[in-house]
């Protein structure tokens, strides 16, 4: 059984352009027939399944051939991602790592450099407590130069020139008291109480 079609319908069907098709009924490759001053393609209704079927099953072939291709090439995109994501993973480890030593070096060094400064401070320090101050020499420079000079409390008070009995009283009280808190400036031989000619006595009147 045959049927007629149009050859823009069959060039649908074939997936072929119009040209093609009518470059084959010229050539005779195509059975045509013109009806009304139209050309229509003649078509065995068994050779055109078998042609469809098999044009579908080769369609279907490269559709999957091409799926594969596909899939294969994506496959390989991920293979390649993985490889870099786990390389970008080892190089941001070691620079962690890196970076980490490099903190542990720094704060060494900063608790060494705070460790030296805080010894040379104590020794700095130590040396100045150990030092005698300007004045403190040049007293002791002093005395040594010209030699001890102690007087008896009573001549003190009278050069102090403290008469009244009660204020001797109690500058002797004073000068007693500082004597037993080991005062440099006082000391007491057989019995009598001295006081240092080179020093000064504000507090104790």
């Amino acid at each position: 059984m045959s049927r007629m079609v149009k050859p823009t319908d069959y060039a649908r069907e074939q997936n072929i352009s119009r040209q093609a098709v009518y470059a084959k009924i010229k050539k005779g490759i195509l059975e045509s027939k013109t009806v009304d001053g139209k050309i229509y393609i003649i078509l065995d209704e068994d050779e055109t399944a078998t042609q469809n079927i098999g044009i579908t099953q080769k369609d279907q072939m490269v559709n999957i051939s091409e799926l594969l291709a596909s899939k294969e090439e994506t496959i390989s995109v991920l293979k390649e991602s993985i490889k870099d994501l786990k390389n970008t993973n080892t190089e941001i480890n070691t620079t962690l790592r890196g970076e980490i030593e490099l903190l542990k070096q720094v704060f060494t060094e900063m608790r060494n450099l705070y460790v030296k400064q805080v010894d040379y401070m104590g020794e700095h320090k130590s040396v100045e407590l150990h030092q005698p101050s300007p004045i403190e020499g040049k007293i002791e420079t002093k005395q040594d130069k010209i030699g001890e000079c102690w007087i008896d409390v009573e001549s003190f008070l009278d050069r102090a020139n403290i008469k009244k009995n009660k204020k001797r009283k109690k500058v002797k009280k004073n000068l007693l008291k500082a004597y037993q808190e080991n005062d440099p400036r006082i000391k007491i031989e057989s019995d009598t109480l001295f006081v240092s000619c080179y020093d000064f006595y504000e507090d104790m009147l």
